[in-house]
């Protein structure tokens, strides 16, 4: 049997989610408060296996009470369940070591398989989270990629020589290229770096270091 704690400051909507989970013969709810505090005080006394925490909560917020939860009862096993999908939110709530991140547009039967995927052990996140989680590990990804990830030798030596105050017409000669490639090559270095024209690209070359 599954253990489960509800704690969110909506009375009507705690009380909806206790009915629906306890439709399930493997959960039983054990307690239903309104407050990080109360769910916090509502751990001491029952136990339970998992808190279903929301975060906008009077007296103490979600991610506090579940940081206190995770310090004090590493055991239990805390899933967020809150309207807010946005970056923030998540991110500090997984750094608090949350097993679970979902939204309240969550379908019954899939939140009652979030619970039991969670006591089993999993972590689980809503398709809308998963989505924020992505993009912003790509623009972490992105970040810290230097220009020897975005750039190729040959486009590295143009960039120096048009540092230099070379013309595309002599760039070319020291490639060996037309002048109409070297136009096409150079925007395509635009595009890689995201910058508009020769004087911002002349920045970007002293700021990385390339010399």
């Amino acid at each position: 049997m599954i253990k489960i704690i509800i704690a969110d400051d909506q009375v009507l909507l705690r009380k909806s989610l206790g009915q629906i989970i306890s439709t399930d013969e493997e959960i039983i709810v054990a307690d239903m408060v309104g407050s990080g505090k109360e769910a916090i005080a509502s751990c001491e006394k029952n136990k339970p296996d998992i808190v279903l925490m929301d975060i906008e909560m009077p007296q103490m917020d979600g991610i506090s009470a579940l940081k206190i939860i995770k310090e004090k009862y590493p055991e239990i096993k805390v899933i967020i369940l809150t309207t807010f999908d946005n970056a923030e939110n998540i991110v500090e709530s997984f750094l608090s070591e949350a097993d679970g991140y979902i939204v309240k547009d969550i379908d019954c039967e899939e939140l009652i398989t979030t619970i039991k995927c969670v006591n089993y052990g999993l972590t689980v996140v809503h398709k809308s989270v998963k989505k924020i989680m992505v993009n912003k590990f790509k623009k972490m990804s992105n970040s810290k990629k230097t220009y020897t990830d975005l750039l190729s030798l040959e486009e590295i030596d143009m960039i120096r020589l048009i540092v230099a105050g070379k013309s595309n017409k002599e760039i070319g000669k020291a490639f060996g290229y037309t002048e109409g490639t070297v136009k096409n090559k150079v925007s395509r270095i635009y595009e890689k770096l995201k910058i508009k024209d020769r004087l911002q690209l002349a920045v970007y070359a002293v700021e990385n270091g390339i010399e």
